[in-house]
């Protein structure tokens, strides 16, 4: 349950297009975040933005039908786990550099994302 009306308003009226696009575009929040925090060496800030993005991933990770989705789904799991991974690499090491490759895959499938959105009629 949101704590947050409108918030809760909006999931709960959301296709289930638009909940993909706002789950990547909170990821684009939570990374952004994690790097400013990692540059300023504020690794507690970085700690909690770095786990929320992994949690956002994990719940992309979680909605793909492997069965019906056939290769596309195969292969977006792979992109998922490989930017899953690199958070983890990023929290870990407390590094930026892990975090900007997780962050240049995650751009290049938001900016997919925010197509399917606007052909949908979503965003």
């Amino acid at each position: 349950m949101l704590t947050n009306p409108y918030l809760q308003q909006m999931v709960e009226t959301a296709t289930p297009v638009q909940l993909i696009g706002m789950l990547f575009r909170r990821g684009n929040e939570l990374m952004d975040e994690a790097e400013r925090a990692l540059t300023e060496q504020d690794f507690e800030r970085a700690n909690e933005a770095l786990t929320k993005a992994q949690k956002v991933v994990a719940e992309l990770i979680s909605s793909l039908d492997m069965e019906k989705g056939g290769e596309l789904a195969f292969n977006l799991n792979r992109l998922y786990t490989f930017v899953w991974e690199r958070l983890l690499h990023a929290n870990l090491r407390k590094s930026v550099e892990p975090l900007k490759d997780a962050k240049q895959v995650w751009e290049q499938l938001s900016q997919l994302w925010d197509e399917v959105e606007t052909r949908e009629g979503g965003a």
